[in-house]
């Protein structure tokens, strides 16, 4: 994208990242019986979730791509298992592919043994409005 060409450019995007601009996180507490046999409802719900965080989001210059990103912690919270999703547009969410990725990477979390795995977490970066931050920004 070329908004994050220039290296001061992207200092800003970096430091509007760490200050929440565009982060939308949400977690799930898992229980043995998430993951017996089915944890399709649990994407389901993940699947909802990401759909929620992209709804409000700003779409400067037709800029609307998410980076989406699960882990799966223990009760410590460290991190057991995690996966990006890359960066994907919204219409992804509301096909099958969507579906399918946060469905692979719960398989992935189903190979975690049962008592480490305590909670999926998730983090949703809307594109969008970091644009819209560094633009603003940039006419101040």
């Amino acid at each position: 994208m070329k908004f994050l060409g220039k290296w001061n450019e992207r200092r800003g995007v970096e430091r509007l990242i760490r200050n929440g601009v565009g982060v939308k996180e949400s977690r799930w507490a898992l229980a043995p019986s998430n993951f017996d046999g089915e944890s399709r409802p649990l994407a389901g719900h993940i699947l909802a979730w990401v759909k929620e965080a992209m709804g409000d989001m700003r779409r400067p210059n037709g800029i609307d791509h998410v980076a989406v990103a699960l882990a799966c912690r223990d009760e410590h919270g460290n991190v057991v298992c995690s996966n990006s999703l890359g960066v994907m547009r919204p219409g992804a969410f509301y096909s099958q592919e969507g579906a399918d990725r946060i469905a692979a990477f719960l398989d992935d979390v189903e190979a975690v043994a049962p008592q480490r795995r305590k909670e999926i977490v998730g983090a949703v970066l809307c594109l969008g409005d970091v644009a819209y931050a560094l633009q603003s920004a940039r006419a101040a």
